[in-house]
This record gives C-alpha cells, sequence and structure tokens, in this order.
C-alpha cells in the first residue's frame, strides 16, 4: 500500500513538470497547469518566457506570480533570472518588477499596445511598488526582427531583457494571470 501511495504521489508531483523536449518556448500562450519545466539541466518555475539578456548575452527566464510582502500593496511580481554558467558563484544578471493592480493593469496596456504598433524610439516608463526603479519598456529590432525589451537603468549601467514577439505574448498571458489571482485575494 505504501508503494502504490508513493507512486502516486510521485506522478503527481511529475505531472505539473515539464522537460524542454515537451516544452516550447517559442510559443506564445501562457500555460498555468504547468508547475515547471526543466531546461539544460535546470528547473524553472511556472511557464517561463525566455529573453536575452543582453550584456552577457544569455538567455534566461521568468517566473510571475502575485505576491503580498509586508511593507508593499498586493502585487504582482515578475523575476527576470539568468542562469549560472558552471563555475559562477554569484548571479551576474537578473532583475524584478513589482506591481500593484493599477500599475500592473498599466504595463498591461502598455504591452498590448506595443505588441499592436510598428517599433518606434520610445521608452515607455514602467511604474512599480520598488521605490527609486527605474524600468522601461523599449523596442528594438535585429535583422528585420521585432522585439520589446524592459530595461532596468541604474546609476552607472542599463540592463536590458529582450523578448521576442512570442515570449512578450507569453510573458502577457502569465501577467494578465496573476492579475486575477491578485484581484481575488484583494475582493476577499
Amino acid at each position: 500500500m505504501k508503494r502504490i501511495i508513493g507512486s502516486l504521489l510521485v506522478l503527481c508531483l511529475l505531472s505539473g513538470s515539464l522537460v524542454a523536449g515537451d516544452w516550447d518556448p517559442n510559443d506564445d500562450t501562457f500555460d498555468p497547469s504547468i508547475k515547471s519545466v526543466v531546461v539544460e539541466n535546470t528547473t524553472w518555475l511556472g511557464d517561463p518566457s525566455p529573453f536575452v539578456h543582453l550584456g552577457i548575452p544569455r538567455t534566461g527566464y521568468t517566473h510571475v506570480n502575485q505576491t503580498n510582502w509586508d511593507g508593499f500593496d498586493p502585487s504582482v511580481q515578475i523575476s527576470l533570472m539568468v542562469p549560472l554558467k558552471p563555475g559562477e558563484t554569484k548571479p551576474r544578471a537578473g532583475g524584478m518588477l513589482m506591481m500593484n493592480q493599477a500599475q500592473t493593469t498599466e504595463l498591461i496596456q502598455v504591452i498590448e499596445g506595443a505588441l499592436k504598433s510598428e517599433p518606434k524610439e520610445e521608452r515607455i516608463q514602467i511604474k512599480t511598488g520598488m521605490k527609486d526603479a527605474d524600468w522601461a519598456l523599449t523596442f528594438a529590432t535585429d535583422k528585420e526582427s521585432r522585439f520589446l525589451q524592459l530595461e532596468n537603468k541604474t546609476k552607472d549601467k542599463v540592463d536590458a531583457y529582450r523578448f521576442s514577439i512570442n515570449a512578450s505574448k507569453k510573458l502577457l498571458g502569465a501577467i494578465r494571470h496573476s492579475l486575477k489571482q491578485l484581484e481575488s485575494t484583494i475582493k476577499k
């Protein structure tokens, strides 16, 4: 009996995980039923959107969820995580945005508008719940491909996280899903 229960538990845990062969980084839809994916021997939570951190350059992945941290409004959090390479001990890049309900709604509108419009030289400021954070959305083209970039400007540098159009759509789906979760907790 213990073996049957143990086997069922393992199957339940694995049913929400996908290996990279089953997960398509070029997919443009967010699937909230995916609990994690394994890409290049690293597990990423949820159905992440891939991006390229331009400063390294290295592919990283997002994790979007709703949070309720002390000192902040209930928020949608977007984590931008870049994996370490063998031998590295300190992260070289990564970032986080936290936005309350109104700020998240505004970001959704900005991304939707950016996906519908032609790229233009414009830096659209993103309001976040983190004091002194300077985040913006910009447009880029490279070899006739369009991209959206999240940029975090600090005193001495600008970190740019470049998303393909499909990855931007997946990220938008994740943000919408987390906003719905956030709104359901606020209404209670």
